[in-house]
């Protein structure tokens, strides 16, 4: 989650520093506000970050979207396409800003336990470089719609690590772990599926045979790999 914190703040600080070029040739001094909050959010969580940098960078990004929905205010003369085109940018911006605060609790009581967080580490690279067409302990799914996320599951014998968007893992004991099919898609190559993970609930699509794999692996009827390797 460190890792996640660090990473959008070099996007912000970078995405921020053009906002306030882009402010000052206006001029546009909202703009440049705004620009200044990116930079500070994103240079704060590069070199301090920590599990709290999940609410500087969600509040960040909920203040840039807000803008963005109301940049008409400032700007004089603005076509409705525009105002259209930032709204939706704007409105985007804000439900990332939401879901980052939405990660926070789950983050917040983590279990930090040093040793053991270096073996996930280590089992997420390992997970995160299987090549999914040939290994039959990978699954992967598909989430969201404007932007597609992929997402990846690892079938052990103790249980499934999922990795999911916005570098996010969980670890679910096989009996806390549901994928139920809710339509086929692209002539029988995708299906529509519904996933459940103890209290997170994702609806997206997922490969026919990653999700043979999955059912096979449920059901105990596939050879899993061992946690340990």
């Amino acid at each position: 989650m460190k890792r996640s914190v660090r990473g959008l703040g070099w996007f912000l600080a970078v995405v921020g520093a053009f906002v306030v070029v882009f402010g000052f040739a206006g001029p546009l001094v909202p703009l440049v506000v705004i620009g200044l909050v990116l930079v500070c959010a994103g240079v704060w969580n590069i070199y301090r970050p920590s599990i709290n940098g999940l609410i500087v960078d969600g509040v960040a990004l909920i203040l840039a979207g807000t803008f963005q929905c109301l940049a008409w205010l400032w700007v004089e003369d603005a076509r409705a396409s525009s105002v259209g085109k930032w709204t939706i940018a704007g409105l985007v911006q804000i439900v990332w800003g939401i879901r980052r605060l939405a990660i926070y609790p789950t983050a917040r009581f983590a279990a930090n336990d040093p040793q053991a967080i270096a073996h996930l580490e280590s089992i997420v690279r390992e997970l995160s470089k299987r090549k999914a067409k040939a290994d039959p302990t990978v699954a992967e799914f598909w989430t969201g719609r404007i932007r597609r996320q992929r997402n990846r599951l690892g079938l052990y014998a103790d249980g499934a690590i999922a990795l999911l968007e916005q570098q996010v893992v969980r670890l679910e004991r096989r009996g806390d772990i549901w994928i139920e099919a809710r339509g086929t898609t692209w002539r029988g190559r995708s299906i529509k599926v519904e996933i459940q993970m103890g209290d997170l609930r994702l609806t997206g699509d997922m490969p026919a045979a990653h999700f043979e794999r999955f059912e096979r692996w449920k059901l105990g009827l596939s050879q899993p790999r061992p946690i340990a390797a």
